[in-house]
Formats: C-alpha cells, structure tokens, sequence
C-alpha cells in the first residue's frame, strides 16, 4: 500500500518498495473483495482492444481450449474447441436424428362395416402419410411447455420491458457502449438498415397479410372483445402488432445493452459469455462460460433455420406465382431443398467478406429494396385508408398491450384437464385423471366439451401463435443481441433502445399495417361481390360457399373474381397470400411486384443466414473478430443442413417442425436472459460508480465455483478444494448442519432454534416425497414445507449478507436458495468458518449496529480492492515500455519523511499473474491478482 491525500491505497501489482509507512499510518482493516472484479477507472482510461489480435483474445481463453493452426503461414484454425464440438455435436445429432427416422406410414381407416382397411388414392395406391417420431417428439416437448409455462414466456417478456425501459430512460441511459471518446461506426441509416434487417427479415412478408387475415377470418379472434366485423378487423391488426411489437425486440436490446457494457468498455470479448461476467466474474472462463457459449449458437441455428424454413417456402409459392410451372408445397420440397443450398452459398460468400463488406452492403440493399416495395403498394392503393389504419391500430396497441400483454389464456388451457384426447400435458396433473375421476363418480361414460359448454375461446391459440413467437424471438436474441451490439459500439444505452426498439416497431407496424390492410380489404371485396357473410360468432368464413375447393377457385363467380385479381384470402394458403394481394393492379404490375417482393424474400433470406453464420463463428472462436474463413464456411453449412432436416423430415408438417424447434431452444435462453436482468443491473450499477454496490463486497466463495473443480478464484487463508467438496456434499444431504455454522455466528445461542427448523421442514418435505408412495397428494405437502424451508434460508442469507456487508438483494437471495440450495448451504458455512470478522454485527443493538458506517458518500478512488489486476491507466494511450510510479504530493509524516521522488522500472520488473501454463497481462485475463497474493 502507498499512502495517498486520500489515504491508503492498494496498487494491484506487486508494487516496488516506495518509501517506509509508519505502521500506524496504514489503516489495518482488511480489504474488501469487490462485487465485479475489475477496476473500473482503468478500464475506462484504457484505450479499446483489438479483439482480431490472438495475442489479446488468449488473455481470456485458457490455452487448453485454443487450437490454433496455420498453412503456409495463413491462418487456418483459431477457435474453442470445447464450444465448438459440444454445439456442433448438439447440431448435427439433430440433422441426423431428424433424416434418420423419417418414414412413410400407411393410411388405415374404418370403413361402413366396422372393419380396418387399407385407404385408396385416386390411382388405386394405398395413401402414405409422413411420419417423423424425433419431430413428433419434439412436438410433444413444444406443448409440455406451452401447457405448463406459458406463464413464464409472457410474465418474463413484460417485466424485460419495464426494466429495460427504466434502464434505457434513467440516469443510465447516458452510458455508452464503448469508450467515453467512442464515435460510432455506422451513420444512423447504415445501422438501422442492418439491425432491422438482421431482427425481422423474412416473416415481415410471410405473416405480413397471412396473419391479421387468419385472426380476421380463418378462427376465432382469441383476444378482447369486439361487437362489430370492424372491430374484428381491427384487433385482428392490434394482436398482429402484439406479436411484432415491443414483444418481439425486447430481448434483441436487452442482450445488446448488457454485451456492449461489458465488452466495450471493460475490454472483453464478444461472446455471449461475457454477459455473466457481472453476476458470476471468472467463473465465465471455465465450462459454465463454454456451455452458454454453446447454448447460444445452437440457439442461434435453431431461430436461423426457422426463419429459412418459412422463408424457403414463401420463394417457392413465389416464384410459382410468376412461373406456375414450378412445383410448390409438399410437391416440390426438392425445389425448396435447393433453395436453401442456393441462398446458403451465397450467404457464405456475403459471412467471408465480413461485416463492413457483404454484410454491410446486403443490409442496406434489402432494406431498401423493403422500402421501396411497401411505399409502392401504400401510394398505388387507398393512402388515406392506409393511414387511417396505420394511426387508428398505433392507438389500439397502446390501448390494450397492458391487458393482453399479460393474457395467459387461463381458462381456456383449463379445458385440457376436461378433456380425454391426450392434450392434457400439465405437469404431476395426469393425463386426464380429472376426466376419469368426473365421469366414474356421475357414471357417464364421457364428458361434453367444455370448449361449447363454457362458449370458451380456443385452448391452444398461444401455442399455435403467441408462445410460437416468444419461442422465436428468444431463440434469435443470442445472435440478433450481438450484432446490434457490435454495430451499436459508441452509442449510449438511450440511443439503442430508441433506436433499435422504437423505431423498428414503428416501421414494422407501417410495414404490417400496408399488407395487412390490404388483406382485409381484398377478403372484404371478395366476400362482398360473392355474398357470402361470415360466422358473426366466429368469425370463419364457408370456403366451399365462396366457390373454393381448397384453396382453388372453382365457381364462375370465383374464378371471374381471380382474374382480375381479387381472391378470398381466407381460403388461401399462407404462402400465397401476400403474393395474391399484388395482383389487382394489373397484370404488368403484378409481375413487377411479385418479382420485387421474390428479391426481398430472398436478400432477407440471405442477410439472416449471413448474420447467424458471423455470430456462430464469432462464439466459437471466443470473440475474435475475424475469424479464419474456413470457419464460416463450415457454420454456414451447418445452418443450411439444419434448416434441411427440419424441410425435408418434416415435409408436410414441416411448419409444426419449425415452431417445435423455436420453442423448445428458446425456453432455457428465457431463463438465462432473466439471469441477464440482474447482470445488467449490477453492470449499470458498478460502472455508474454507486455507493451501494462499490462499498459492498461478495461471498469468499461462489455458488458456480464447483464447475471451476472447487478451485476458489479468491484466496482466502485456510481455505481449500477439499474444505469445499466435504462442505458440498454435507450440504446436499444435509443442508441444516451446513447452516448451523453461520446461525450460530449470527444469532448466537438462538441458532439453534434456526437449526433445528431448517431440519424439521427440510427432513418432513423428504418424508413426505416418500409418503407419495402411499398416499396420494402428500408430495405436495412436502413442496410446500420445502418453500418454506427454502423461505427461512433465504432469511438467513440476508442476514448473512447485512453482517458481512455482502451486496445484493432479497429476491435473488430466495431464487439462489430455492434452484441451488446445496450450494447455498455450503457457501454460508465457509463465509462462517473462514471470514470471521463481521462488517456489521448482527448480535448489536438496533442503533448501535451502523455506528461506524461511513455517513458520507465514497467514490471509486476511496475503495481498496485486493483482487483485482489492473495497472492504472490516467489516459487512453499504449501501454509503455516502462511504468512509472509517482507518489502525489503529500505532507510528510510527523515531520520526517522527505518528498518522494519518481521512481521507474522496467515493466519485465513486474510479476506477470499465471493461469494454467501461460502469462496474463495485467488488467485481463480469467484469473485475479492482488498485492502479495498469487
């Protein structure tokens, strides 16, 4: 330590003697572990870091990780092979799984007499129909989640959005994600062009007209009430706005904020690791840090390959639109087979040339080429009743977002549980126990609908819509985050969040509202002209009464009205709706739209499978930010494998396979983001330099340090592997003797009485587990002593923290107790053997127990770390041969100590802190330096 006009401070390196420091002018108190462990003012002062240096990147990777090849001298290799093999492994298990078991299945039917035989086609074939049980399970998986945690995917989306708006229009919304002298890298136009490109792409022109037409026509509106077809055509509008909304971006921004916090002005890589550097420091580097490395490009595919998969289809009902030669559908899934493989061609060439080539210029062209598509239709058509659309449907979201943003369709998933179809897939309710129970107790042999007997609205909209899309958007977060993080560096919080989630709703609600307009106005005419009136309850139309036979027209009256270009959108095919709109403005001009909308349809596609490929090749190379080429090659073919498996096993059920994919891969990415929320704060926090989290400090150990084999990254004297593993597995079988440590260090004789309350609920919660043997129910019993239980741990914890000054906050401290109880038995216990002093003793009177806390604000220049391993920096500049040491201006001691000279070293003087095998500079790195501490 070297004595200051502020007092004591550490330096973080192994300092050279300076001058002699009387004992009693050193305060003696033991220095605090910080929250995050960085130091903070010297990140910021650091000038930013060339992330395409391997030299840098292997600060933090640990070289048995790194492979690293040449040939002749060109770089071939350089990436994680850990994340690598586990997300490749992940990826191409599933290409293989889903090939593998596709079959054709034998259609068998009962006929007149009762008997099974075999069903015919028109030629005299037995009919086959495809099957894929590894899509099929898949599809069982999808409605498991939707039935028992549609609660979750929408009460998470609406508390992101209150946080981040509250982040993004506080005082935090002035921090940039970069350095403080940072401009940013792409003028306004350019980065809009390629954030909105990259977040929506090709579902804008697949759901643009289908999907307010499906809520208009195809089923019911299950959404808040209307009284008129106006009304319905309205809401129609507003859930389509719904799901392309706030909705839709919120997590794009969150994963972006964080990101740009954490790796532009903390000067670490980009890699979706990196976000939990905040929540849980250098345990990030170890195989934590790689499995959500590997999550997210598997996520990352996954959303990708749903969007090829749609986006492959709308081509194929494209160009068979201006060439009706070509094979569309289940028909011509060769067809669509070599699409994919066309466009992933040309995406590999976009990935190669990089993000300020290819991808740069692609964005900008597709969105143009959007722009100028949807301007054509809103001034070829009714302007003025486009834009009352357009206005009246802005009104209508602001108006209902609350209610229906929280909507969980309660009482219409109940109707599962009275059903006896199989549907019933709630968690520990049985399939259809209910049902059995109702019909054996009133002896009838089967229940009415409840979907009739109650007039309920449809059970399983959000999953077919609503949680489909959440899956969606989530499963897309990883990769869309980072690349409008690495395209926002240099903007504040603020700018990206007005940015990147106002603007692109209000565009995407004026693109929406130009194709969805026009939809209903077409069905409208059609049914109009044909008179044909909808259901007034239901809102369906009769297909067959407006002369379609599927989806052909088939009447005089249908097919004159086709030929001038009007046809019942609610009869027709997804894929063909949005191409059928552009046709009653002549034939010339149809075919001019149709090929414009074909060329969006197809940039947006490459622009998506560009982006994945550079994300996926990003995470695997930990960050670098130019990878090998080979690399992306290989990423991109996978993405293209994928999107084939998912086209080619599932067939005519392909689209079924695309939202089982998206939701299934979202769900555990819903959960790590809520994880993101509280990193973030922490982040926003720390960086801000408050009080509340730089004067507080952490546990000496980590509830995540088992993944790093219990090798502590703060050295605490006594403390070691062994002590942590017999701590552990005490915990797991007995978690109250763990916590009889810290009761009795916090509550004195009375610990006791915690103890053995902790022991009874936690003991009765294991009998009762056992007693479900017996009698039924009883497990729920013990679920709930086992809340309890949990709920008197986590008040232990707090208690814990306020005596040692630990930051955080109660419903974390619940969260931890409730998902990792173990660990957060065994971490207590070691606080309360191996850190014996209390910051703030529990066992003093009320007034006296705050006596001594500082009353007056400190700063980051106040507060001693002991584990970081930064080098001050005072000004954005290289980091010289030689550092210097210069001691400020001070008074001397009692009269004796001269003024201090400069004093210079070498910087090879300096200790270089190990990790594994091979040197980190100080300031980065997965380990932590301190004075005299290795």
């Amino acid at each position: 330590q070297v004595l200051t006009t502020k007092g004591p401070r550490a330096f973080t390196t192994m300092d050279p003697p300076i001058m002699p420091i009387p004992p009693e002018a050193v305060d003696q108190k033991k220095p605090k572990l910080p929250v995050i462990p960085i130091d903070l003012a010297a990140r910021h002062a650091a000038p930013p870091v060339d992330f395409s240096d391997e030299k840098e990147l292997l600060k933090h990777i640990r070289r048995n990780r790194w492979v690293s090849m040449d040939a002749g001298g060109t770089p071939l290799f350089r990436f994680n092979w850990v994340v690598s093999v586990m997300a490749s492994v992940v990826l191409w298990v599933f290409i293989i799984t889903v090939l593998a078991t596709s079959y054709k299945d034998e259609v068998i039917a009962q006929n007149d007499e009762g008997k099974f035989e075999y069903v015919l086609d028109e030629d005299g074939k037995v009919e086959t129909v495809d099957k894929n049980p590894a899509l099929d399970e898949f599809s069982m998986w999808k409605q498991w989640i939707s039935a028992n945690f549609t609660w979750f995917y929408i009460g998470t989306q609406d508390v992101w959005i209150v946080f981040l708006l509250y982040i993004g229009y506080s005082k935090y919304g002035d921090i940039k994600l970069g350095k403080k002298y940072e401009k940013p890298e792409f003028s306004d136009a350019t980065w809009f062009s390629m954030l909105f490109a990259c977040g929506v792409g090709i579902g804008l022109y697949r759901f643009g007209v289908a999907e307010p037409v499906y809520y208009y026509r195809s089923w019911h509106l299950y959404k808040p009430g209307f009284f008129n077809d106006d009304q319905r055509a309205q809401q129609a509008m507003f859930v389509t706005f719904y799901h392309w909304g706030l909705h839709a971006w919120i997590c794009y921004i969150l994963v972006a904020v964080l990101l740009g916090i954490v790796c532009f002005r903390w000067d670490m890589p980009l890699t979706l690791r990196s976000a939990f550097f905040p929540l849980i420091g250098d345990v990030i580097y170890g195989p934590l840090g790689d499995i959500i490395d590997a999550l997210s490009m598997a996520c990352t595919t996954f959303g990708v390959c749903t969007s090829l998969g749609i986006g492959v289809v709308s081509i194929n009902a494209g160009m068979t639109h201006i060439n009706s030669d070509i094979k569309k559908g289940s028909d011509g899934i060769d067809i669509q087979v070599g699409i994919i493989w066309g466009i992933t061609a040309i995406a590999t060439i976009s990935v190669c040339t990089g993000l300020n080539g290819g991808l740069k210029l692609l964005s900008q062209i597709t969105f143009g080429l959007g722009c100028v598509f949807v301007l054509i239709l809103f001034y070829m058509d009714n302007t003025w009743y486009i834009l009352n659309v357009y206005t009246q449907s802005i009104g209508h979201y602001f108006q209902w977002i609350v209610q229906v943003g929280w909507e969980c369709d309660a009482w219409q998933q109940l109707n599962f549980e009275f059903e006896n179809d199989g549907s019933n897939h709630y968690a520990d309710s049985g399939n259809s126990r209910l049902y059995k129970d109702l019909t054996e107790a009133v002896g009838r042999d089967e229940l009415s609908s409840p979907t009739e007997f109650f007039g309920s609205t449809g059970k399983r909209f959000l999953d077919y819509w609503t949680i489909f899309y959440w899956g969606w958007w989530i499963a897309w977060a990883p990769f869309v985050g980072m690349f409008i993080a690495r395209i926002s560096r240099g903007r504040t919080i603020r700018q990206v969040l007005t940015g990147a989630l106002m603007a692109p709703c209000l565009y995407g609600f004026f693109f929406l509202t130009v194709l969805g307009a026009l939809g209903i106005k077409m069905e409208r005419a059609v049914e109009l002209a044909l008179d044909v009136k909808p259901d007034p309850v239901t809102g369906a139309i009769d297909c067959a009464a407006m002369g379609y036979d599927g989806t052909v027209p088939t009447s005089a009256s249908a097919i004159a009205l086709a030929d001038i270009g009007y046809k019942a959108l609610a009869c027709r095919s997804f894929d063909d709706q949005v191409f059928d709109i552009l046709e009653p403005y002549g034939t010339k001009m149809a075919v001019f739209m149709k090929v414009l909308a074909l060329a969006g349809l197809v940039l947006y596609f490459i622009t998506s499978s560009d982006s994945g490929s550079y994300v996926d090749d990003t995470l695997s190379a930990g960050g670098m930010l130019h990878p090998p080429v080979i690399q992306r090659v290989y990423w991109a073919i996978t993405e293209g494998a994928c999107a084939t498996a998912l086209l080619v096993g599932g067939k005519n059920n392909a689209l079924n396979g695309l939202q089982t994919v998206s939701i299934c891969s979202g769900f555990p990415y819903t959960v790590l983001i809520c994880f993101m929320c509280t990193s973030l704060w922490r982040a926003v926090k720390f960086d801000c330099n408050e009080e509340a989290i730089h004067t507080k400090t952490r546990f000496c150990t980590g509830l995540f340090d088992w993944t790093e084999l219990f090798n502590p990254n703060t050295k605490v004297e006594g403390l070691t592997a062994q002590h942590r593993m017999i701590s552990l597995a005490v915990s797991l079988f007995t978690p109250f003797l763990s916590m009889h440590d810290v009761n009795m260090r916090l509550f004195g004789n009375m610990g006791w009485f915690h103890t053995i309350g902790m022991a009874s609920f936690f003991l009765s919660w294991i009998g009762c587990m056992i007693g479900e043997l017996g009698t039924d129910y009883t497990s729920y019993v013990g679920w709930t002593l086992f809340t309890i239980f949990v709920g008197w741990m986590a008040a232990v914890r707090i208690k814990a923290r306020e005596a040692w000054d630990v930051y955080g906050f109660g419903l974390e401290d619940f969260f931890a107790c409730f998902a990792m109880w173990p660990f957060v038995a065994s971490q207590l216990s070691l606080q309360a053997q191996f850190v014996p002093d209390f910051v703030n003793d529990p066992m003093a009177p009320e007034e006296d127990r705050f006596a001594d806390y500082p009353t007056e604000a400190k700063t980051v220049d106040d507060m001693v770390y002991d584990n970081t391993r930064e080098v001050p920096v005072e000004q954005p500049a290289p980091v010289p041969e030689q550092f210097t040491f210069v001691q400020q201006p001070m008074q001397p001691l009692q009269g004796s100590m001269p003024a201090q000279q400069p004093m210079v070293m070498p910087a090879s003087y300096l200790p270089q802190p190990q990790y594994g095998s091979y040197p980190v500079a100080p300031g980065y790195g997965p380990t932590m330096w301190a004075a005299g501490q290795a």
